[in-house]
C-alpha cells in the first residue's frame, strides 16, 4: 500500500497533463461484459466510486463540488449508473424492467415521462426509457431522473438526484448528460472459463498497470488507467480504488 501512495504521489503531475479537466465537458465510457454506456459530463462531475462484482453487477457513482443554496446550506448532487445480469440469465423487456427497476427510484411524483436514442428500424422503439420526477424528504423536494436500459440479459438504470433547491444550477449539466447519451456494443474482451480465471486475470491486468504507471509517462498512464477498468470490472475492488483515486488527481 505504501508503494502505491508512493506511485500517486509521483503521477499527480504527470496525470494532468494527460487529462484536461478545465474542458467544458468530459466524455465518459462505462462498459460491464459486451455493453457500454457512453456519455458527457461538465467537468465539474467526478467519479466517486466504481465497484462490480466481476460476474453480474457494476456501478457507476458521480457527483459535483458542493452546491449552495440561498441559505448556505450545501449539497452535493448525484448520478449513478447500475449495470445488471437479470437473474435467469434471459433476454430483459424493456418495458417490463423499465417499470420493475422502479424500485431503485424514490419517485412519487412524475413530472414527465421522455425517451432517448429512437433505434433504427422501428416505428416506436428507443434505447433508452426515462421519467423525471420528484420525491420529498421531511421539508425538502428532491428531483429525480429515471432512467433504464436493455440489452439481450443485461439492464441499466441511471438515477440523477438533486435537492429541487439547487436544481436549476445542474440544469444544463443534465442536457448534456441527457444529450450525448447512448449505448454501443464491445466485442468481448476476455475468454474466461471459470473464476478462478477471472481472478487471475483481474490481478495481471493490475500487475500490469502498476508497472506501467511506474514509468510516470502519459501514454503507460492512459493504458494503465485502462487495465485498471478492466481488473475491477473482474471484481478486483483494489483496481476499482486505485481506478478511482487516478482519475481524481489534482482535485
Amino acid at each position: 500500500m505504501n508503494l502505491i501512495r508512493i506511485l500517486l504521489g509521483y503521477l499527480t503531475i504527470s496525470l494532468l497533463v494527460s487529462m484536461n479537466l478545465s474542458a467544458n465537458s468530459v466524455p465518459w465510457r462505462s462498459c460491464f461484459r459486451t455493453n457500454c454506456i457512453l456519455f458527457d459530463l461538465p467537468s465539474e462531475w467526478y467519479l466517486t466510486e466504481r465497484r462490480s462484482n466481476g460476474f453480474t453487477t457494476k456501478f457507476d457513482h458521480f457527483k459535483t463540488q458542493a452546491l449552495k443554496e440561498e441559505s448556505g446550506r450545501e449539497i452535493i448532487p448525484a448520478l449513478v449508473i447500475l449495470f445488471k445480469e437479470s437473474e435467469n440469465k434471459l433476454p430483459l423487456h424493456p418495458i417490463l424492467f423499465h417499470a420493475e427497476s422502479r424500485r431503485f427510484s424514490l419517485i412519487t411524483s412524475i413530472r414527465k415521462s421522455f425517451s432517448i436514442k429512437k433505434i433504427p428500424n422501428t416505428e416506436n422503439g428507443y434505447k433508452f426509457l426515462g421519467m423525471l420526477g420528484s420525491f420529498k424528504d421531511k421539508e425538502d423536494t428532491i428531483v429525480q431522473h429515471y432512467i433504464t436500459a436493455t440489452e439481450e440479459e443485461f439492464g441499466f438504470t441511471i438515477l440523477i438526484t438533486c435537492y429541487e433547491s439547487v436544481y436549476p444550477q445542474i440544469e444544463k449539466d443534465i442536457q448534456v448528460f441527457l444529450d450525448s447519451l447512448s449505448f454501443e456494443k464491445r466485442p468481448n474482451p476476455w475468454k474466461i472459463q471459470n473464476p478462478e480465471n477471472q481472478i487471475s486475470k483481474a490481478k495481471e491486468l493490475e500487475s500490469s498497470a502498476l508497472s506501467r504507471l511506474k514509468t510516470k509517462k502519459s501514454e503507460e498512464i492512459t493504458i494503465a488507467l485502462e487495465e485498471l477498468s478492466d481488473s475491477c470490472e473482474l471484481g478486483s475492488v483494489t483496481a476499482c480504488e486505485m481506478f478511482t483515486t487516478l482519475m481524481n488527481l489534482g482535485r
